[in-house]
């Protein structure tokens, strides 16, 4: 073997490392790294993963659960917002000083909107003069010079809110927007599995007491109940069933069973038979008790 030929032998594996290294570093810090990645492009500013995680993270639970499993509708109110803030600083309006840093995005679209709708919408004298009327007592009897500019104030707003709905409209389409749909997917996170038809008439034949809930996963009090009867699932493993049904996905029986109201708890004994119903959400006492009167020991 020539001495090229050795040389070779040697740096050839070496520049393979080095190369898969640089590789891997631009993957890690550049096409890996959430805070490149773009998720939606709005003219010429980006929204990244890691920017729209952050702003998920805001969000309280169970709200936030919702958003994950349709990550479009939350990114959609993200690009409304920077729709409008770009229009806000094209026109040169400026935030509130007073305001907090937190809060100083949110008077700048106040500002914009308040400028380019609430202001133009005409109120005569005695649009005000009539809600003045009206309303004198929960007004506190105050002399309308006084409440004036607040009583023309609340008829803008309610007289603005179709425009105002056009006038968003309007910026979104002409702004430039790109979506990648396959990174706002990956965002996704699956809607929690409920329970079968079938399950449900097999709980109500085996001689345990059954605690169903008729919501709906689309359904936020049904969603803040959730993680309570998973509680009660788990410390009355053997004794008592608990299931959740979708009416949505089992509306025949949804109906069969009278749900009006979702969600609505219904108890049964080990009879199978129905022994009490509650609409609306409810504190795990509540639960517990009527499932131990229900049978479950």
């Amino acid at each position: 073997m020539g001495k090229r030929s050795k040389i070779l032998k040697w740096v050839l594996p070496i520049v393979g490392i080095v190369v898969a290294a640089g590789v891997f570093g631009y993957l890690k810090f550049f096409a890996w790294n959430p805070e490149r990645q773009e998720l939606a492009m709005i003219n010429d500013r980006k929204i990244t993963v890691a920017q729209f995680g952050r702003e998920l993270a805001k969000i309280p639970a169970p709200y936030q659960d919702l958003l994950k499993e349709d990550p479009k509708q939350f990114l959609e109110q993200l690009i409304l917002k920077e729709v409008l803030l770009q229009e806000a600083r094209r026109q040169g309006l400026k935030p509130d000083p007073a305001a907090k840093v937190e809060e100083m995005e949110i008077t700048l679209i106040q500002s914009l909107l308040k400028k380019e709708v609430i202001d133009k919408v005409k109120v005569n004298q005695e649009e005000v003069e009539g809600i003045y009327r009206q309303h004198r007592d929960q007004l506190g009897k105050k002399p309308m010079s006084e409440v004036a500019p607040l009583i023309e104030m609340a008829i803008r707003e309610a007289k603005g809110k179709d425009q105002m709905e056009e006038y968003i409209a309007s910026l979104r389409g002409k702004a430039k927007i790109e979506i990648d749909e396959k990174r706002l997917q990956a965002a996704a996170s699956p809607a929690p599995l409920t329970d079968t038809g079938e399950e449900f008439k097999k709980a109500l034949t085996s001689g345990r007491p059954v605690l169903v809930d008729f919501g709906a996963n689309s359904c936020m009090p049904c969603r803040q109940i959730r993680p309570i009867l998973q509680e009660i699932k788990q410390e009355y493993t053997g004794k008592a069933t608990v299931l959740v049904i979708d009416v949505y996905k089992y509306k025949e029986l949804a109906g069969e069973y009278r749900v009006q109201v979702i969600p609505t708890l219904i108890f049964f004994d080990k009879s199978g038979k129905e022994v009490f119903r509650h609409m609306g959400a409810w504190d795990k006492a509540s639960m517990v008790g009527k499932l131990k009167e229900a049978g479950a020991v």
